[in-house]
């Protein structure tokens, strides 16, 4: 088992020695010894299927091993992509440790806990975009009268229930429910979760998994 902490180099977001600062913190105060430091230099606008030198780096790693990375958007922005690394990892029984938010995601973390990461961090995602296209001063994402039925909706939608639907059971205008839940993310939270609640926990696999053929980004087949 090895313990890697990968980088990555062409981002807008925080350069390589903050992200190798905060990770070497990170593994000192979590017990973590450092074995590898791998740099990812592909174009930051590359789609998953073209990044051709992450998904090497995947294939590298072996079963049980334990990755440190500064934050998820190392693996991706796109929620869709970061869902099948994630899933890829896990079925791998490969840890991700996160040091910007001090977490871990490991196959004893439940769908919740995952759920609740992707959820801040889709969050974060929108903010900053929405303060580098309109000029807003940097803090939190404003709180809406929405959030306190925030649990119900993500329940709702994954039933299946029309945006309509909800906005009649909580009689409120369809129109900003829709708003609220695309600001929110929380239709690409719903298929996030949905793809996580499906994969039947690594503890409880009676035989050992066949990566090679479990994992579409190992055989880089997306």
């Amino acid at each position: 088992m090895r313990s890697t902490a990968l980088l990555k180099i062409k981002t807008d977001k925080v350069n390589s020695t903050t992200q190798q600062s905060s990770i070497i913190k990170y593994a000192k105060t979590n017990g973590i010894k450092l074995d590898h430091t791998e740099v990812e230099n592909s174009d930051r606008m590359l789609a998953l299927e073209e990044r051709k030198e992450f998904k090497g780096f995947l294939r590298s790693l072996n079963d049980n091993d334990t990755l440190l990375i500064y934050d998820l958007w190392v693996f991706s922005s796109d929620m869709g992509e970061l869902t099948k690394i994630l899933e890829c990892l896990l079925k791998r029984n490969i840890a991700t440790h996160i040091s910007n938010i001090n977490a871990c995601i490991d196959k004893d973390t439940s769908s919740l806990e995952v759920l609740t990461i992707l959820s801040k961090y889709r969050e974060n995602n929108l903010l900053e975009k929405s303060q580098n296209s309109q000029g807003r001063p940097k803090g939190r994402m404003s709180k809406s009268k929405f959030d306190r039925y925030r649990v119900e909706i993500i329940d709702q939608l994954s039933l299946g229930s029309s945006v309509s639907k909800i906005s009649r059971s909580l009689s409120v205008s369809r129109t900003s429910l829709k708003d609220y839940i695309n600001s929110r993310g929380l239709k690409e939270l719903v298929i996030a979760k949905k793809e996580l609640l499906k994969q039947e926990p690594i503890k409880k696999v009676k035989k050992p998994l066949n990566t090679k053929e479990e994992c579409s980004l190992i055989k880089g087949t997306i």
